[in-house]
């Protein structure tokens, strides 16, 4: 029987939840070699997501590969409407009940047996970032449902982007189980460097 890559499990899955697909970003740039998806939020995965708006995300060559050097590694932008700031503890509820929900129900689809009581993020503020960024790490316990299953460790960080003007908050997510001194943080980084907001 021959088997269904991972990618076309993830983008499948997508599709059939999301109720508003794009083949173009508009708030990451495009990625030589990387696999983009785009859609609505709040996601189908999570039912008690709390916020609206759109998500764009950038899945490295690697990402579904679990003996590739960038597994795992990928970014996303989210676009969250009538959302004016975000605080570490929001910021880390949002991760909790996108991950359950993620993990969850890709290992449904998937007949992956996981324990998401183990699904855990810890977060504290950047304190190396500019004076007038707003940057969290975050360390995620979470199971790698689009290959064995298994636990993965992301290491991540989280930017913060309000824009009270049109009363919007953005989100520019990048992770990897790769430590930061790995070349796959280079290109995470260049990834939030090319965010940009849509326009007013």
């Amino acid at each position: 029987m021959k088997k269904i890559p991972a990618i076309a499990v993830f983008i499948c899955f997508f599709y059939c939840t999301a109720s508003a697909q794009q083949t173009f970003p508009q708030l990451l740039k495009e990625t030589p070699g990387w696999e983009f998806e785009r859609f609505t939020l709040p996601p189908g995965f999570a039912p008690g997501f709390p916020y609206k708006g759109v998500e764009e995300l950038l899945f490295s060559p690697g990402m579904f590969k679990k003996d590739s050097v960038d597994y795992f590694s990928y970014s996303f932008a989210a676009q969250l409407n009538n959302t004016a700031n975000m605080q570490e503890e929001d910021i880390k509820n949002y991760l909790l009940v996108y991950f359950k929900g993620l993990c969850s129900g890709t290992a449904k689809d998937r007949k992956l047996v996981i324990d998401t009581s183990a699904i855990s993020v810890s977060i504290e503020k950047n304190k190396n970032a500019a004076v007038n960024e707003t940057i969290y790490n975050a360390t995620l316990d979470v199971f790698g449902v689009f290959a064995d299953g298994a636990p993965v460790r992301l290491n991540s960080e989280i930017k913060v982007l309000p824009n009270a003007d049109v009363n919007k908050t953005y989100l520019v997510f990048i992770a990897s189980p790769q430590a930061k001194t790995e070349k796959i943080w280079q290109e995470l980084y260049n990834i939030r460097d090319n965010f940009k907001m849509l326009p007013l």
